[in-house]
């Protein structure tokens, strides 16, 4: 793209709040290109699809739901005892097994996926049984900085001494998995970055601390503000991960840059692995086709 009056790295970023084509941008929308390009098209372009489910998204979307009400009744001066919590989980989840059976393998695919929500409800309640949050699910909407398209998220759930100082605040995300993130996840993802950028856009203090929650294996992976928006990850051996909310910064809008050129070449390449393409509802649909079909399994990859 040649624009009159700018070389073609000006011109890359130029106007990219007016060219991104999408009204705001996401966590999710720029980690799907990452992943794969071709995949943010499909579910965010092409009108026809929207983001869908598979075993793990829908257990975890039923122990988000659990968490969030057992939060917000704490707020509220109630209680969501942790027999109620089990109790709501086995309506929605075996719900699920039942509408949607062809997510899961085998009936014992189904119980196992089962038993990890039980265990994940019962250590979510060893830490956070009787403490009240200060938000649940808090949507931040805004911008993040200069010349972006603004930035929309919701937290999961936000704890501290003071609703009005951000300062005091630690953020928390939620993953259900059966593992903690490794090093190389924790060092190339943004998730919690942005929020940083977020909650210091709007309240204009970096958040104490923020924090991955993997109830399942009863886990925590907090990274503490050092200071003018570096964070660092609490017990690890050396090297220990940082990040930086600025560094942070540099990279989505070096993501949007990505995502409005392919745009605007009409260009989103498949981009083949084989974890990911395995669980991908395009690929598994035949809407997707990245591999050699003249080898045989993921050796093509």
């Amino acid at each position: 793209m040649k624009m009159l009056g700018y070389n073609s790295q000006e011109a890359r970023y130029l106007n990219l709040e007016k060219r991104y084509m999408i009204p705001y941008f996401s966590y999710s929308q720029l980690n799907t290109f990452i992943t794969c390009p071709l995949s943010f098209q499909l579910t965010y372009l092409s009108g026809k699809f929207t983001p869908t489910d598979n075993k793990y998204t829908l257990l975890g979307s039923a122990l988000h739901d659990v968490f969030e009400l057992q939060g917000k009744q704490l707020i509220a001066g109630g209680e969501l005892t942790k027999g109620q919590a089990i109790k709501r989980f086995n309506q929605q989840f075996i719900k699920v097994g039942k509408e949607k059976p062809q997510h899961f393998a085998d009936k014992d695919d189904f119980i196992k996926m089962y038993q990890k929500g039980i265990t994940a409800i019962e250590n979510y309640y060893e830490i956070y049984g009787d403490v009240k949050p200060l938000f649940v699910e808090k949507k931040f909407f805004g911008k993040v900085a200069e010349g972006l398209p603004p930035a929309k998220s919701y937290i999961d759930r936000i704890d501290g001494d003071d609703p009005q100082d951000a300062s005091t605040w630690i953020l928390s995300d939620y993953k259900t998995g059966s593992s903690p993130k490794d090093k190389s996840y924790l060092r190339e993802d943004f998730q919690l970055a942005l929020y940083c950028a977020q909650v210091f856009a709007q309240y204009g203090a970096y958040p104490k601390a923020v924090q991955f929650v993997h109830p399942v294996p009863q886990k925590t992976q907090t990274a503490v503000h050092q200071g003018n928006g570096v964070y660092k990850f609490k017990n690890q051996r050396e090297p220990v991960v940082e990040f930086s909310v600025s560094d942070t910064i540099i990279r989505i809008r070096e993501t949007i840059a990505d995502i409005v050129e392919a745009y605007e070449k009409g260009e989103f390449q498949e981009k083949p692995h084989a974890f990911t393409c395995k669980s991908c509802f395009f690929y598994q649909n035949g809407l997707c086709q990245p591999f050699d079909e003249q080898q045989q399994g993921w050796a093509n990859i």
